[in-house]
């Protein structure tokens, strides 16, 4: 290259004067987009501070100030550990560190103190600001949950409160119910003395008057029989508060047996009539068998009743399987039932007949249905008028007690 091609002074001069033009106005550039970043931080609504390496105050902005309680100059150099309750700091230590080193945006709870010495509760958000693996400072964001807390406390405490009140009120009820219990069972106790001495009444008046026209013996005899039906109430009675009152287990329960001694019960009942009893294959059952006699008895009590009109009474106990329970009905070709009125048969007092025509309290079958639904079973009723009836409950194979 000759001396003549190289640059001359003057053109090296507007090169640099170029390039220098050219860095300018990228200075003014990134101090702008500075300004503004300032701006925005500085402005924003949410409290922002910048931290550096040793966890100090680099920035802070209106926001963070305000909520601190100390202007940004008087924050700026001092270390945020200082104004976090001890039991924060560690905290607040492990999430800046986890930030540094793994680079990941972190959250955690801390509590601060105002400049008047205040706690308040606040969220903490960190992340890195980083160039080329460089690291800046951290940003952390902080957010006031000071009212959420109390809010959440407060809800804890009137929850914790209700709660209280439940238990207290459960306890009341059950002391109430067992109070209940007592009276009605010792009503029950104390009212069969003097139903029995009407009967004796009665009946030794009866003896004494000897053949009377039919004006004075029917009144005696409706008033006995109303009486007999009051010793029916209260041995219905008597039987529902036992139920309710029963130490009930799961234990395994023949149900042959069970109809045996159901049937051995019934002989006075199945005295001079024409009685025809059978029965599909018992199983045995996981049960009470306490609960599972009354069950039965009250059922064949039912089929035996409403089957004296019969010249022939046939009473079947059907038994179905399924994968999960026993099904055993309970089949007798009685006066049966219109099935438009099936829904009051286990209902306290549900009767469907009159009490002049079939006797009972309609209590029985509440007590068999209460007994079945405390073992996770099911009761329920087919029939027809004058056709015959099928009364039905449902045994789980695995029952698991209700109370």
């Amino acid at each position: 290259m000759t001396h003549d091609a190289l640059p001359s002074i003057e053109e090296r001069y507007a090169a640099l004067h170029d390039r220098f033009q050219a860095l300018e106005t990228q200075l003014s550039e990134v101090q702008a987009t500075e300004h503004q970043a300032m701006t925005l931080f500085s402005e924003a609504p949410v409290p922002y501070l910048l931290l550096n390496a040793q966890g100090r105050f680099k920035e802070v902005n209106a926001a963070a100030s305000a909520l601190l309680g100390h202007t940004p100059e008087a924050l700026r150099g001092k270390r945020l550990a200082q104004f976090l309750a001890p039991a924060s700091q560690s905290d607040a230590d492990v999430l800046l560190h986890q930030v540094m080193n793994h680079g990941l945006k972190q959250r955690g709870e801390a509590q601060l103190f105002c400049a008047d010495g205040t706690p308040f509760d606040v969220l903490l958000d960190i992340d890195a600001a980083k160039v080329d693996s460089v690291f800046l400072h951290f940003r952390v964001v902080l957010t006031d949950i000071t009212t959420y807390k109390q809010v959440h406390q407060d809800l804890l405490s009137s929850n914790t409160t209700h709660q209280q009140e439940l238990l207290t009120q459960g306890a009341r009820m059950r002391t109430l119910n067992q109070e209940l219990e007592q009276i009605v069972t010792a009503f029950l106790q104390q009212l069969h003395h003097p139903v029995d001495q009407a009967m004796n009444v009665l009946r030794r008046l009866r003896q004494k008057l000897g053949d009377q026209p039919d004006a004075v013996t029917r009144p005696l005899m409706q008033t006995e029989q109303a009486i007999q039906a009051i010793v029916a109430l209260l041995a219905s009675m008597g039987r529902y508060m036992q139920m309710r009152s029963m130490r009930l287990h799961v234990r395994p329960v023949a149900l042959g047996q069970v109809l045996r001694e159901v049937l051995k019960r019934a002989q006075p009942v199945m005295a001079d009539r024409t009685i025809r009893i059978t029965h599909d294959s018992l199983p045995t059952v996981q049960g009470d068998s306490q609960a599972l006699l009354l069950i039965f008895d009250e059922y064949v009590a039912n089929a035996l009743k409403f089957t004296k009109g019969r010249d022939e009474a046939r009473i079947h106990l059907r038994v179905e399987e399924t994968t999960s329970e026993y099904r055993i009905g309970v089949e007798d070709n009685g006066t049966g039932f219109n099935l438009r009125h099936k829904d009051r048969l286990f209902q306290l007092f549900g009767r469907l007949h009159s009490s002049k025509a079939y006797e009972g309290t309609g209590v029985g079958l509440v007590t068999v249905r209460r007994l079945c639904e405390l073992f996770g079973g099911r009761v329920w009723a087919e029939g027809k008028v004058d056709e015959g009836a099928t009364f039905w409950f449902a045994w789980p194979k695995q029952p698991k007690l209700q109370r």
